[in-house]
């Protein structure tokens, strides 16, 4: 009973520390909110014109959100921001006047290495439907359950959906797929709860989440196979309804969706420019 206190006494703790901190939904309130506002708003656009068919003319509303905020924040926003936003503005430009997708980019890499990590990307638009085997399907996660856990407790899930009604109705749940391909072959990723203990560990099914789910992007890029991960940051309703209609127990979180099937080759993925090293490194000491 106790430790069950102190869980839902830090969960309460994490979600007024969240609410003071969270932003509100396309208003920013400060500098750090405005840059992920307006990255969210570059990354629709340049989702959209990874798409197989995106609309033409697109991007009214999007692009006056961008403007404003750079019309408000400016310089603060930094150079490789802006950078991005120009680049997006005029993709989605040259696609509006004269039906042009950007050019691919090609991002440095020394090794062999390298060069694999750099190369994957969320694709949205798939060449076929073709769908990947179960023996290569059973070969990738034999890859992404090499995965670091917690005390090796190795708590994740995978359900694969090949039915193209199934898919639709578990979609219909998930925002941010419309325009996407037909997809191939659907992945499920839970987190099964009853792994971890005590309100230390209250946030651990997020972390071997995410950690599985980069594993399993990789090794489906590793045999070949593009994929693409969507979200499900949802709310209990939502997941819920999913829960029901899937057979998901309720010990198990929810943690993403990921497509896979085989890339169209004629439409460039969305680039999704990185943020410089130096923004996210930092290299201190402790005060004394």
């Amino acid at each position: 009973m106790l430790q069950a206190t102190k869980l839902v006494i830090e969960g309460l703790r994490d979600s007024v520390r969240r609410a003071k901190h969270f932003g509100l939904f396309r208003s920013p309130k400060n500098l750090i909110q405005a840059k992920a506002e307006l990255q969210k708003d570059i990354h629709l656009i340049e989702r959209a014109l990874a798409l197989p068919q995106p609309r033409r003319p697109f991007g009214n509303a999007p692009v006056r959100r961008v403007e404003d905020i750079i019309a408000n924040y400016g310089d603060q926003l930094g150079k490789n921001l802006l950078s991005q936003a120009k680049t997006v503005l005029d993709n989605r430009n040259s696609w509006n006047d004269k039906g042009l997708r950007p050019k691919q980019i090609t991002l440095p890499a020394a090794t062999g290495v390298e060069k694999f990590l750099v190369s994957r990307s969320s694709v949205r638009a798939f060449g076929s439907d073709k769908q990947i085997s179960d023996v290569e399907l059973e070969r990738v996660i034999s890859l992404a359950v090499q995965a670091p856990s917690v005390s090796n407790t190795q708590s994740w899930s995978v359900r694969a959906y090949r039915d193209a009604q199934d898919i639709s109705d578990i979609l219909k749940l998930q925002n941010g797929n419309v325009g996407n391909s037909p997809i191939p072959v659907l992945l499920v990723i839970t987190v099964d709860i009853r792994n971890f203990t005590g309100s230390n560990e209250r946030n651990q099914m997020w972390i071997e989440g995410g950690i599985f789910l980069q594993q399993l992007l990789l090794s489906i890029h590793a045999l070949g196979w593009a994929s693409c991960p969507m979200n499900f940051s949802s709310t209990n309703s939502q997941a819920n309804k999913l829960r029901e209609l899937a057979d998901i127990a309720d010990y198990e979180e929810i943690v993403c969706f990921v497509s896979v099937g085989e890339e169209d080759r004629n439409i460039i993925p969305a680039p999704s420019i990185r943020k410089p090293v130096q923004d996210v490194l930092r290299i201190e000491r402790l005060r004394n």
